[in-house]
């Protein structure tokens, strides 16, 4: 009977011990739930739009509105992701020199990878602020 006592014992004692190392590497394995860090303008600007090639002067475009939408411009185009709008409705590209004036370089069109305008800025020397307007509201903005 004595054999039969230390056999139960151990047992216990390995179950015990299966348990306690079970339960600690179950809380040593839970994984937190930190939120992943949100990409910068200009890492959103290239996942958006990577056929947009380096080298070139461009301006990232920020949403002023407190959405989602981004956008890009360069010397010759300007591109961005914005809703799309009801018949009649359009976006609106004005370049701004440094005194506030602007000059409008007309109505985007959708194209496959969103809203496109294409111009030359060689005709606009000095102006550096790209804005994208719904109507009167400032939809994006940056600068070169």
């Amino acid at each position: 009977m004595k054999s039969r006592d230390v056999v139960i014992g151990f047992v216990f004692l390995v179950i015990l011990v299966a348990g306690v190392l079970w339960i600690f590497r179950a809380k040593n394995n839970k994984t937190s739930n930190l939120p992943l860090p949100t990409p910068n303008i200009a890492q959103q600007v290239k996942n958006a739009f990577p056929n947009i090639p380096g080298g070139v002067e461009r301006a990232n475009l920020k949403d002023v509105t407190g959405g989602n939408s981004i956008g890009v411009a360069t010397r010759t185009e300007v591109v961005a992701n914005l809703p799309e709008l009801s018949a009649g409705k359009y976006y609106q590209v004005l370049l701004v020199n440094s005194s506030g004036k602007s000059v409008n370089l007309g109505n985007m069109r959708i194209s496959k990878s969103g809203y496109i305008l294409e111009y030359n800025s060689a005709n606009f020397p000095g102006y550096n602020k790209v804005v994208i307007t719904q109507g009167s509201t400032h939809v994006l903005e940056g600068s070169f």
